[in-house]
């Protein structure tokens, strides 16, 4: 790996995670969602700054070439993203569905108390 490769991955590196640090402090983004992606950017980092750490490393698990190393753990954090945002969609949609029948429930509520449809009232 070149110096100049380096110190573009090292400079990508550090943007990625300041503009992260940037979505948290704007709120567009919560605290325990960004940690993946600052300890992405950090074990990035590491890695291009100490690129003979990687090949060691992937000599040691058993890998013939450091470049298919970075492969596999590329997808193992693509895959551990995937797997975190499917949690979040699924408790979300949870959340949701529930949220949905007690707002259900409470127009049935407020309709037999009335005995009027709350769309009528809302003009719809």
């Amino acid at each position: 790996m070149t110096l100049m490769l380096r110190l573009s991955v090292m400079a990508a590196c550090i943007i990625l995670a300041l503009y992260v640090l940037h979505l948290v402090s704007k709120g567009k983004l919560l605290l325990k969602y960004s940690l993946l992606w600052l300890s992405l950017a950090l074990v990035l980092l590491l890695s291009a700054a100490f690129p003979n750490g990687v090949a060691i490393l992937a000599h040691l698990i058993g890998f013939e070439m450091a470049a298919n190393f970075i492969y596999f753990i590329g997808m193992f954090c693509l895959m551990v993203i995937a797997l975190s945002l499917t949690v979040i969609v699924s408790r979300q949609a949870k959340r949701i569905n529930v949220l949905v029948q007690r707002l259900a429930l409470l127009e049935y509520r407020m309709e037999s108390k009335t005995k009027e449809p709350l769309d009528s009232m809302r003009g719809c």
